[in-house]
């Protein structure tokens, strides 16, 4: 079985994305809050797997191949965005290729996600990028930002487009 051991803080942000699943009312951005190495990308993980999961009714499984593909950083339709190489920051560029590869059709039935994580490593072009992307997503398209610190994410990036009643804060 491949899904990520979630810590039990996690379990209301967990029933909350459950609920909102199930009724059809996901929202396309979710800000996952964590203490700085409390599982943020785990959880994010877990999103990615509950949406894509080829077992809804026991979604996330583990076990089927999008479930695998997730664990593995391997899926086509989720995408995870960080700094590169020796770079502390996550750049305009590499924002504009992650909105270009949300635009397409998934591979799959399921949802394209995108995980920036450290999301607060986004520099403010870069942010100031993505947020075309929060505010006009594509369809089935799911953004999570990971960070421990919201603070230095932009405004309109907290405010615009993650309400919060869109937020899912698992800092504990």
């Amino acid at each position: 079985m491949t899904l990520p051991l979630l810590p039990p803080w996690f379990d209301s942000a967990r029933d909350e994305v459950n609920t909102a699943l199930g009724a059809g009312r996901l929202a396309h951005g979710l800000l996952i809050h964590e203490d700085a190495g409390a599982g943020g990308l785990e959880f994010a993980r877990w999103i990615a797997q509950r949406v894509n999961c080829n077992v809804p009714a026991r979604a996330p499984c583990g076990e089927c191949q999008e479930c695998r593909w997730v664990a593995a950083d391997q899926h086509p339709d989720v995408k995870r965005l960080s700094p590169e190489e020796d770079s502390t920051q996550i750049l305009i560029g590499q924002v504009r290729d992650l909105s270009a590869e949300l635009a397409l059709t998934a591979h799959g039935r399921g949802y394209k996600v995108a995980i920036v994580a450290p999301a607060e490593a986004m520099n403010h072009f870069a942010a100031n990028a993505l947020l075309k992307t929060l505010e006009e997503p594509p369809a089935r398209t799911l953004v999570l930002l990971v960070t421990s610190q919201p603070s230095r994410l932009l405004p309109t990036l907290r405010s615009r487009s993650l309400a919060p009643g869109n937020c899912v804060s698992t800092a504990s």
